[in-house]
């Protein structure tokens, strides 16, 4: 995992009162951690505010697991 990746499962981890190492790439954010659509919508919320970035209603959309959020956080932070 590389600083970045980190800094954002670090950043989704405080989001919901867990550790980073609490947090498997793999989980899935409705079944595993529990997220629905309004606690999907606070975190997505947050991650923008925090890393200064805009999801597209698209990718949102597209969002199931961890690793997914992270590779578009960080596909964002490219632009």
């Amino acid at each position: 995992m590389n600083d970045q990746t980190r800094e954002i499962v670090a950043a989704i981890a405080k989001h919901l009162g867990v550790t980073p190492q609490d947090i498997d790439t793999n989980s899935n954010l409705e079944t595993d951690l529990g997220l629905g659509p309004l606690e999907r919508a606070d975190l997505l919320s947050e991650l923008s505010n925090k890393f200064n970035i805009t999801f597209d209603p698209t990718e949102i959309e597209e969002i199931e697991t961890v690793s997914d959020l992270v590779v578009i956080i960080e596909d964002l932070l490219l632009e």
